[in-house]
């Protein structure tokens, strides 16, 4: 069960983003676990039983390991000073498919759901989907804008491929889609009671998320950048 983040978790994080080396992080190897590894896991495990219980989502959960990929490291530093949870339909495909996630970085924390790398075939699909049916999705951006600040992110087309007015316009020229909504600072997040605002901004999220999720259904196409 959550019980909430709390100070020390904040002093780790900007700890290990000042000083990320295996010296240090050996040091405070248990104040991890203790302050930023279980809250996280425990956060990750009671939001993923509400939406599964409650909102009959059909999803997994996979929470980050803090070591970064060392074939990846260029820059000497082994350690992520961002930490996150996904929930995700599919484990294995999960970069290309929507999930849902929440990452805690020491300047505060960040709530989304979105295709880190959409396939061109899915994104023909999305726009396929918004030529035909625009006012569908006008609708669920409308309602989503309504409850929540969000940024939309994306890499977009350099050449556009079509012109669009309104609120198709911040969308439909995109690679991939996510929606984001960031918090400043940890104070929300030292309350057991956060669980409950995660689940209550994912809900927000759920129309857009079954949008999306209802494209994969579709006979794949394929297309060239």
């Amino acid at each position: 069960m959550f019980h909430g983040f709390n100070k020390k978790s904040t002093e780790f994080l900007w700890g290990i983003r000042l000083n990320n080396d295996r010296g240090w992080f050996l040091e405070h190897k248990q104040d991890y676990k203790d302050t930023v590894d279980t809250p996280l896991r425990a956060l990750a495990d009671d939001v993923w039983s509400r939406l599964t219980d409650e909102d009959g989502l059909e999803i997994g959960y996979r929470v980050s390991r803090i070591y970064r990929d060392a074939r990846r490291v260029r820059d000497g530093r082994p350690y992520k000073d961002s930490l996150w949870f996904s929930l995700e339909k599919d484990h294995e495909d999960w970069q290309s498919k929507p999930v849902f996630f929440f990452e805690i970085s020491p300047e505060g924390y960040m709530i989304g759901m979105g295709m880190y790398q959409a396939t061109p075939a899915y994104m023909k699909r999305f726009r396929a989907r918004l030529d035909a049916h625009p006012a569908e999705f006008e609708r669920i951006v409308a309602d989503l804008s309504a409850q929540m600040n969000f940024d939309v992110h994306g890499e977009e087309y350099k050449r556009p491929k079509a012109e669009k007015d309104g609120i198709l316009a911040d969308w439909y020229n995109r690679k991939s889609i996510a929606v984001m909504t960031e918090g400043q600072g940890h104070a929300k997040l030292y309350k057991p009671g956060f669980v409950n605002t995660l689940c209550d901004e994912f809900r927000k999220l759920i129309p857009l998320y079954n949008f999306l999720v209802s494209l994969e259904d579709v006979p794949n196409q394929t297309e060239t950048d």
